[in-house]
């Protein structure tokens, strides 16, 4: 199935979101029709007289208008919206009162005449009807301007909507874009009109052709569209074609309801990644994780696993509570009527009894507002595979991560996988006031690069997994939350690319076994942990809060050679083992034993370390903070 039959599906399966309003989420547009923020709302009564006018409050300014194909667009010329617009197409003396200028009178006339014709289509509703006998009459700015104590024009740029004040004063008062007979009549209409006969693509149905495509696809603002021609002139579509519809042929109604689901799904469920906006979404009406944002819900929740067997569990019991809620939409089946090419006659198409899920990336070529919207990535699968690519993700890229609360200076730790965000500032990011910051075009090129590992198993790339491996042998340069974040970053992503090449073995906890490069990063946590636990103890804290460790000083060298600054190291430490209890000597003196033990013979040499000398150096330090703090819960600490 192609983006634009999936965007069709969600559209018809959601019909019951159109005009639904709420405060955390946006409206499923009818087609045909878009909103705008209107500034001035005119109340006419059932005859066609002005009632009054009154300023909108801004908050309460989002108008839902019908729009043409050519209004829907518009930047230049002359494009009247059919009802509600600006003071310059529903103001007949609007150049009495602004712009002394005849032509001026153009955009009204555009509009009035656009107005009356559809004023006068048979089962057109009365209060369409109403506004046009009063805006013939050619006489809205001044009626607005008749009170001058009370200020209704802003600019000459405000846009009008109205409302028909019912006779009785009983009946609730709505405005025309409140009504939906209004909508409908609209609707119906429109399409009357248009002429322009063709196959529409998407279907494969022979109806009415779309001239152009709506925009404002990833935000109010956005004027790039998905499908435009507009080469007639110059080159002519390259000679291969006499007009735009021999290159693709879109149903004006599919179109519509594409671009509308789209623009929807963008709004309540999209990730916005810089300029681009990225969307996961399902045939059907259930919501779907996005790959983007999905860590066991929120990190509150992945606050409480501290073992993987629990945080096997949660992900577990999150991806089945995914995959039953979205089998309860399998009955909600979609019958998609196509010609057949041979003899015209109109067949039946079920959906498969697989539902689908999709994925779609959309982003102009250099960020901006205008121009083409490219589809930068598209993946659509089985909702089944797709939740197991995602429990596969969550489950081989988890690591113990470290979040900040909202209460300053105070963090908790679970297991989770890290988003596909954190790992690219993690891996290119710099830090500027305390924070890991990118460009965003950096930043969303390279969540691009990350996003089929998460939906279609995808290897991670390996370049990212050195640039985290060098970031994380670089401690000195970030601040102690940050070197801390990029580590267990790190760590996460070289556990996920050493389940990419097939290797086997227990990474997420102390294991001697890993090999060399594993055992010198443990020996480099035990020389770390002696110095703080020397410098920072109680009584000088805050003497030696700025004091950067030897082991974090000789980083780079120890992954260079190893061994050679192992041995510099230790006569380093000696000192500060001096200041410990007997009992912290006894115990760092048997893991560093055992440990060198363990790289005895050829494995004790100069040759650099691979990235498991990471997981090493954290396991350790893990274990080594467990057994202090027990020590001192024990009544049995430092001196």
């Amino acid at each position: 199935m192609s983006l634009f039959g999936m965007l069709c599906d969600v559209y018809d399966n959601c019909k019951s979101e159109i005009l639904e309003k709420s405060e955390n989420k946006s409206m499923l547009f009818p087609v045909s029709h878009l909103t705008a923020i209107a500034q001035i709302d005119v109340f006419l009564n059932s005859k066609g007289d002005f009632v009054r006018a009154e300023p909108i409050p801004k908050e309460n300014g989002s108008t839902l208008i019908p729009v043409t194909e050519d209004s829907a667009s518009r930047s230049s010329g002359i494009s009247p919206m059919p009802l509600c617009d600006k003071l310059c197409y529903v103001a007949g003396d609007y150049d009495e009162y602004f712009k002394p200028d005849k032509s001026m009178e153009s955009y009204y006339a555009a509009y009035i005449e656009q107005l009356r014709l559809w004023a006068e289509a048979p089962e057109t509703p009365e209060d369409v009807k109403v506004i046009y006998r009063y805006l013939k009459k050619g006489s809205l700015m001044k009626d607005l301007t008749r009170d001058e104590k009370k200020e209704i024009v802003k600019t000459e740029g405000d846009f009008v909507r109205f409302t028909v004040v019912p006779d009785r004063e009983d009946e609730n008062v709505k405005g025309v874009w409140e009504k939906k007979e209004i909508i409908e009549s609209f609707i119906s209409y429109y399409q009357s009109k248009l002429d322009c006969i063709g196959i529409d693509y998407i279907t494969g149905q022979e109806t009415e052709l779309a001239g152009k495509l709506p925009a404002k696809i990833r935000n109010s603002g956005d004027k790039a569209k998905l499908i435009s021609s507009n080469d007639t002139s110059g080159f002519t579509y390259r000679g291969r074609f006499i007009d735009a519809s021999q290159a693709v042929g879109i149903g004006y109604l599919s179109g519509q309801k594409a671009h509308n689901a789209l623009r929807w799904l963008i709004a309540n469920q999209g990730y916005q990644n810089d300029t681009e906006s990225i969307v996961c979404f399902s045939d059907g009406k259930s919501d779907v994780p996005h790959p983007c944002r999905f860590t066991l819900g929120s990190k509150e929740e992945a606050q409480g696993s501290d073992t993987r067997e629990s945080y096997a569990r949660q992900v577990n019991m999150a991806i089945a509570g995914f995959r039953k809620k979205l089998r309860t939409d399998d009955t909600d089946k979609v019958t998609i009527t196509s010609v057949n090419a041979t003899n015209n006659s109109q067949i039946e198409k079920k959906q498969n009894d697989e539902d689908l899920v999709a994925i779609v990336s959309v982003d102009t070529a250099d960020g901006a507002l205008q121009g083409r919207l490219a589809v930068n990535y598209y993946s659509e699968m089985p909702k089944d595979d797709f939740l197991d690519n995602l429990e596969k993700w969550q489950l081989e890229c988890a690591w113990m991560l470290t979040y900040p609360k909202l209460e300053k200076g105070i963090f908790f730790r679970g297991i989770a996988a890290p988003l596909p965000k954190d790992i690219i500032l993690a891996a290119y990011g710099t830090e500027q006031n305390g924070m890991l910051a990118l460009d965003g075009k950096v930043l969303k090129k390279n969540i691009d690069r990350i996003m089929p590992c998460i939906t279609q198993r995808k290897k991670m790339p390996k370049d990212i997994m050195r640039i985290l491996v060098i970031n994380a042998g670089e401690p000195q340069r970030y601040s102690k939350y940050n070197a801390n974040k990029i580590l267990e970053i790190a760590c996460a992503v070289i556990r996920k690319c050493r389940f990419d090449d097939g290797k086997k073995g227990d990474c997420m906890s102390l294991n001697y076994n890993l090999g060399r490069s594993y055992l010198f990063g443990c020996l480099l946590a035990v020389f770390n942990k002696i110095e703080e636990s020397a410098l920072f103890s109680k009584e000088n804290r805050d003497e030696n809060e700025k004091r950067i460790t030897n082991a974090k000083k000789f980083w780079s060298m120890f992954v260079r050679k190893p061994a050679k600054t192992s041995i510099e190291l230790q006569e380093r430490v000696n000192p500060y083992m001096d200041r410990l209890s007997r009992a912290s000597q006894n115990f760092y003196s048997e893991i560093l034993e055992k440990i060198f033990g363990r790289l005895g013979g050829d494995a004790f040499n100069n040759d650099s370390l691979d990235e498991l000398y990471l997981l090493g150096y954290y396991h350790q330090y893990a274990e080594l903070r467990k057994w202090k703090k027990e020590e001192k819960e024990n009544g049995e600490a430092d001196e």
